[in-house]
């Protein structure tokens, strides 16, 4: 939320540039949301906002969790299996020169 808008409108400026853009895009750069210069109050032609997500979990959350724990059991088993595999003699008589 804006505090005071005139106060703001004072000190910022918008760039040419930016204007050509928004109107390049048909974007409206004059009056409320929708771009209603008349009457404030009608938002009539303004962007929605995106539906509300679904309550609780869905088939695809339900999958990508499925496969996110395997993947971790997964790296936490070759984790431990690299840490209990057996050094070889190279790797022995360096560890036992520390």
């Amino acid at each position: 939320m804006v505090e005071s808008p005139m106060e703001l409108q004072k000190s910022t400026k918008l760039t040419e540039d930016h204007l050509k853009g928004c109107k390049d895009l048909g974007l409206p750069t004059e009056g409320n949301a929708a771009g209603n210069t008349v009457d404030f109050l009608d938002l009539t032609g303004a962007n929605k906002p995106p539906a509300p997500l679904p309550a609780g979990f869905t088939a695809k959350g339900i999958v990508a969790l499925v496969f996110s724990i395997l993947s971790a059991f997964i790296g936490i088993a070759v984790i431990a299996w690299y840490g209990v595999g057996d050094l070889g003699p190279s790797r022995l008589a360096s560890a036992k020169s520390y």
